[in-house]
């Protein structure tokens, strides 16, 4: 028997900004970036079985040589999956991870283009870095698949 593959609809909600902090410029030399995400998918709902939210939420850390804290920044993407009750596949939230850090990108370009010493990479979200976390979190919405 072949596995029925279903196709998801993802319904994009507008990114939020929930944090936003710079430090003085002095204080930009050596820097750093650390990024993580906040990961929070719902299970479907009586109400609406065919649907789940996957909420990300990317914090993007930099520090200087000394330790200090230039810049923290958060932001949170929420989308609607239109799974039928199955459970999505790690890749696919993957996927949505990678999409809510490029917005997360976007808005720290637009919001440190005044602020050129705060300028730095920021780290792409890997795979094999979110992979057990992705699947925390399915495992804890769809506890029955």
């Amino acid at each position: 028997m072949q596995p029925i593959e279903i196709l998801m609809e993802v319904t994009k909600y507008i990114v939020e900004v929930v944090k936003w902090e710079e430090s003085p410029w002095e204080s930009h030399s050596d820097l750093s970036a650390n990024m993580s995400f906040g990961l929070v998918l719902s299970p479907p709902t009586e109400d609406e079985p065919e649907y789940s939210f996957f909420a990300i939420q990317p914090v993007l850390k930099i520090t200087n040589s000394g330790g200090h804290t230039v810049f923290i920044g958060q932001t949170k993407s929420v989308v609607r999956l239109s799974n039928q009750g199955i459970a999505p596949k790690p890749e696919i939230l993957f996927e949505i991870i990678e999409d809510a850090a490029r917005e997360f990108a976007k808005i720290f370009l637009e919001r440190t283009t005044h602020n050129p010493h705060i300028h730095h990479p920021i780290p792409r979200p890997l795979f094999k870095n979110l992979q057990a976390v992705i699947q925390d979190c399915i495992d804890e919405a769809y506890p029955e698949t």
